[in-house]
């Protein structure tokens, strides 16, 4: 592979500079380290629910499109109690535990596959960019053209001079502004996105066309080639399926460049955009005002790096026990086969992302084994960015003295309960939302059972709130105020 090289310089002086820096932090302060001193890693695809966030905020029930669980669970850091040492860019742990779906009232085990990295936060330096930035300006982008340029500025601000920019715009035909050049000159760029105006149709695949052939002629081993668009993802000229974009986004993998797609708008086409994100080496997230400086100013860098592909993982429970679902993987329907389930990227990420499995909970004393439920053994591969074949196997078990209800939950520590209470955050919103728009149709159903679904969200905010309790963590407050806002979309009265 043409980034062999350059991948293992990367990782070896990572890992020089790692243990350098430990040593001297240990010598200094004769303190052991904490687990958020290490960058964590996350699947691909969505990266946010921001999308929903916004619906709701405007008084508005997302549908079930406009949402996923891995983009709920990736803006979450979903870390593990005990994780095992951590010696490569992607390690993976697991946890259990035992709860009632919000969804279907029934409970079940459930268990987490967390993602974390040995690569220092401290220590870790992106490569250099060959990007191309490929913009909307068609006549649906006009009403977040501020929003728009405040984005593109914050990600000009975040370019280094040894990266390599291309600015690239679409309507009815696309245009090359700015070929691709050293990224040295940052004012000619802001300029260039002062002067951005909208109007005509949406031709997206003309777009990453010309963005592609931008990038293509400089990608080597120095730097990380991707295309970002920023789009409302509304195409109605030029190939406009989902089939041909995959294939383009396809191609272009095979060369080793990357994608990210940057959403704005409540007319966001999620859906369309998740089927090509779930793809090698693609990811995407949606922008609102308040996430300008985040995305951009903190975690640019992890969006464009990644470090592993064709993560698959196969958990077979014992005889009797059926696996009911998993959660976090990337258009899952077309991604699970069997007991294996496969994600095609895992990105580096300022936090531990997570992927969860549901199994039958009514009879887990068959897999009891001394004061533990012996859940199997979780056979995981991928390959790291440079092609290496990496096989790792994980006893999965969850400690349990004694039998309990078929109707109790079992949290063994503080981190499960948080992905767990996440995680029935998500199945009360796809229930509530789902009924709410009859099954995931477009038009509300007259039936909806209201005192049901805020029942449901209350039960969700509780579980939230009894994590927060115990870690103390801002981000499951900021859900509880999620679910009172949509409860009040609802129709539900306080």
């Amino acid at each position: 592979m043409r980034r062999t090289q350059k991948r293992e310089r990367l990782w070896r002086t990572g890992a020089i500079l790692a243990a350098a820096m430990w040593l001297a932090s240990a010598l200094a302060a004769c303190m052991s380290m904490s687990a958020a001193e290490f960058l964590g890693a996350t699947p691909g695809g969505a990266q946010d629910i921001g999308l929903a966030r916004s619906i709701i905020a405007e008084g508005g029930v997302p549908r079930l499109d406009q949402f996923t669980v891995e983009g709920l669970f990736s803006e979450h850091d979903l870390t593990l109690a005990n994780p095992p040492p951590c010696e490569q860019a992607l390690c993976l742990g697991s946890a259990a535990g035992l709860e009632v779906g919000l969804d279907d009232d029934q409970r079940d085990l459930f268990v987490q596959i967390g993602m974390s990295s040995n690569i220092r936060a401290d220590a870790f330096v992106r490569e250099p960019l060959n990007l191309a930035i490929v913009v909307d300006t068609s006549g649906s982008m006009s009403s977040v053209l501020p929003l728009l340029r405040e984005a593109l500025h914050a990600l000009v601000d975040a370019l280094r001079p040894d990266d390599r920019v291309a600015l690239v715009v679409f309507e009815s035909i696309a245009r090359t502004i700015q070929p691709s050049t050293p990224a040295t000159d940052a004012q000619a760029l802001h300029d260039a996105v002062d002067r951005l105006h909208t109007g005509g149709s949406t031709n997206m695949e003309a777009g990453m066309r010309l963005g592609y052939a931008e990038i293509d002629e400089f990608v080597d081993e120095d730097h990380l080639s991707r295309l970002m668009v920023f789009t409302d993802a509304m195409t109605n000229t030029g190939n406009t399926d989902v089939g041909s974009f995959n294939a383009l986004t396809q191609a272009a993998a095979a060369r080793d460049i990357g994608f990210t797609f940057f959403g704005f708008g409540d007319n966001f086409n999620a859906d369309f955009v998740d089927q090509i994100a779930a793809l090698r080496g693609g990811n995407y997230r949606f922008v609102r005002p308040e996430d300008v400086k985040p995305i951009f100013a903190e975690e640019l860098d992890f969006l464009v790096t990644p470090i592993a592909y064709d993560l698959r993982v196969a958990l077979t429970a014992g005889a009797g026990v059926e696996r009911r679902a998993v959660y976090g993987v990337p258009q899952v329907d077309s991604h699970v086969d069997g007991e294996l389930f496969d994600v095609t990227t895992v990105f580096l990420s300022k936090r531990q992302g997570g992927i969860v499995l549901r199994f039958d909970g009514r009879d887990i004393e068959a897999l009891r084994d001394g004061e533990s439920i012996k859940v199997g053994e979780a056979i995981i591969t991928y390959q790291t960015i440079d092609g290496t074949p990496v096989e790792q196997r994980l006893a999965v078990s969850m400690p349990l003295a004694a039998p309990i209800s078929p109707t109790a939950s079992h949290y063994p520590d503080a981190p499960i309960q948080r992905t767990l209470a996440v995680t029935d955050q998500y199945l009360a919103m796809k229930r509530v939302c789902g009924d709410y728009w009859n099954e995931g149709g477009t038009s509300h159903d007259p039936d909806f059972d209201v005192a049901d679904a805020a029942a449901r969200l209350d039960a969700a905010s509780a579980k939230l709130q009894a994590a927060h309790a115990l870690l103390e963590d801002a981000n499951l407050q900021r859900e509880v105020e999620l679910l009172a806002r949509l409860k009040q979309n609802i129709g539900a009265a306080e």
